[in-house]
């Protein structure tokens, strides 16, 4: 069965053999590709040769009307839109996507949803030297998201006027938060060319920060992810103390601890805020315990590789109350759930 994911990019488009292909660098003009992807399998997530990706529709600074109209009218009652993070390029970002639909479409309680995603420019190369470009990318690609979010909010507006208990998620991986953050602070405010807080929070329902790798305390800045809690009904904070890439990485070239490790270190001054912590760290289990190989061994794609997560994730999006969620030992000293494995 064929999967479609919307996208938007700000890379650059290249020619060659493999037809709307996008490259790692920005767009010559600093305008917005848009378009829809077709996956067939979801059995290849590589970048050049994928016979299981076409991507057709393309145009500049918007979708097509037909396109609008295939994403507002959808069948899905969930619409997912996803930002990813450090080390991608761009079909492989469309794969991911797909992924992530089936995932969460498998979930306990099953979130079938429309795919949306944004991909700002990476090299899709693991290094330090990448990460510092990807990151300064990352940073620079703000813009890119205010000119994004206004092509698509009369589409999310529409979806969910377009039946009953429809619901849009914005989901963050990673660098992806730090996206996420550069986005925000151009896209949301009252200055021209602003999106008014009120307008997005009509829209969007949940916005889940998965492994972010932004600064400890964004939550608490008014040009950090703080601008997040104001933008939706409920943030969520997915995080794990032992996140290797954000330990060993992103802490050392950035210089500050990551919101993704352990949360903000207020946590217990968010109590009546609009924000949930889950901690992850104890929903990792083994696939070889004499060998030590756990399911997620960089502590660091939980997200999308253990079903704890994901089915917390998919109770989250789908509005469910954090109380009755399972899995979950809420923390009063700390204002967080712990998440377990099932027993």
């Amino acid at each position: 069965m064929a999967v479609s994911v919307y996208f938007g990019t700000n890379r650059n488009a290249i020619l060659g053999p493999v037809a709307n292909n996008f490259g790692t660098d920005f767009s010559a003009d600093g305008s917005l590709a848009f378009g829809r992807a077709v996956i067939t399998s979801l059995a290849d997530e590589s970048e050049i040769g994928n016979s299981n990706l076409a991507i057709d529709s393309v145009a500049t600074g918007g979708f097509s009307p037909a396109l609008q109209t295939e994403i507002a009218n959808a069948s899905s009652r969930h619409l997912l839109v996803y930002f990813h993070g450090f080390d991608y390029r761009f079909r492989e970002v469309l794969m991911r996507a797909a992924l992530l639909g089936d995932w969460f479409g498998k979930g306990a309680p099953k979130v079938p949803s429309t795919m949306l995603a944004f991909s700002w420019p990476s090299l899709g190369s693991l290094s330090i030297d990448a990460y510092r470009t990807d990151y300064r990318s990352a940073t620079l690609s703000g813009g890119a998201f205010r000119s994004f979010m206004q092509s698509v909010l009369p589409i999310l507006r529409a979806f969910k006027q377009g039946g009953a208990n429809r619901r849009v998620t914005l989901l963050a991986h990673s660098m992806g938060n730090h996206f996420l953050r550069a986005g925000l602070q151009a896209a949301v405010g009252t200055a021209p060319g602003q999106i008014a807080p009120s307008d997005l929070l009509g829209v969007v329902d949940r916005v889940v920060l998965a492994a972010s790798d932004e600064d400890v305390d964004s939550l608490s800045r008014p040009d950090g992810l703080g601008i997040s809690l104001g933008i939706c009904n409920r943030v969520y904070v997915y995080y794990n103390n032992q996140d290797i890439p954000l330990s060993l990485i992103s802490r050392q070239v950035n210089g500050i601890g990551r919101l993704g490790i352990d949360g903000p270190p207020d946590k217990e001054s968010f109590l009546g805020h609009n924000v949930t912590f889950v901690n992850c760290s104890a929903a990792n289990p083994f696939v070889n315990k004499k060998k030590e190989i756990r399911l997620d061994p960089q502590w660091h794609q939980y997200y999308r590789l253990v079903p704890e997560v994901r089915n917390d994730i998919c109770g989250a999006m789908l509005g469910l109350d954090d109380g009755a969620m399972p899995n979950r030992t809420y923390r009063k000293k700390g204002n967080y759930y712990r998440l377990d494995l099932a027993k």
